[in-house]
């Protein structure tokens, strides 16, 4: 596949593509991801493409930082992995989902992983954050095992829950 960026012994993280609809669409209406995450408003189909075209195409068009699938080596979507630009941040932040029931299976430490190494060999970032709510305990635990340093808790904009904040410093 010529839109893979990195892949591990069991896993692929690639570019979006379109036909990731049914993907995006169970992803981001799962409890878990309106829970930790937030809800996007994705209630149809093309409301999944949607998002595709604009979180996904936008920035890789832009050569910005971009998030991606993972899907397992037999081509099966298993959640997202990818580094965002928020605009209350002044580097780019690792994120994360998986379907409930690819979770417990170590691919979001695997994925990430292998992102961080593939973004450190670029070379373009020096540092990476990480935002999570405080009481996600799986996801804080990952970010540490990750080598993710909590700087503390934050509300980072108005009307946003506290949130931890993450940094990897990737030159060390």
């Amino acid at each position: 596949m010529a839109d893979i960026v990195t892949q591990t012994e069991r896993l692929f993280l690639r570019r979006a593509r379109i036909t990731d609809a049914e993907l995006i669409y169970e992803l981001l209406n799962q409890k878990s991801f309106i829970d930790n995450v937030a809800d996007k408003q994705i209630r149809t189909l093309r409301d999944a493409q949607n998002y595709i075209e604009s979180a996904f195409f936008t920035s890789y068009d832009l050569a910005a930082p971009s998030p991606y699938i993972v899907t397992l080596h037999d081509e099966t979507a298993i959640g997202i992995c990818g580094l965002y630009q928020r605009p209350y941040l002044a580097f780019p932040d690792l994120g994360y989902a998986f379907l409930d029931r690819h979770c417990g299976k170590g691919f979001a430490y695997e994925a990430a992983e292998a992102l961080l190494t593939f973004v450190r060999d670029c070379g373009k970032y020096n540092a990476l954050g990480a935002i999570t709510a405080p009481e996600n305990a799986a996801s804080n635990r990952l970010l540490e095992k990750l080598n993710f340093l909590l700087v503390g808790t934050f509300q980072l904009v108005p009307d946003m829950d506290q949130t931890n904040l993450y940094i990897n410093q990737l030159n060390k």
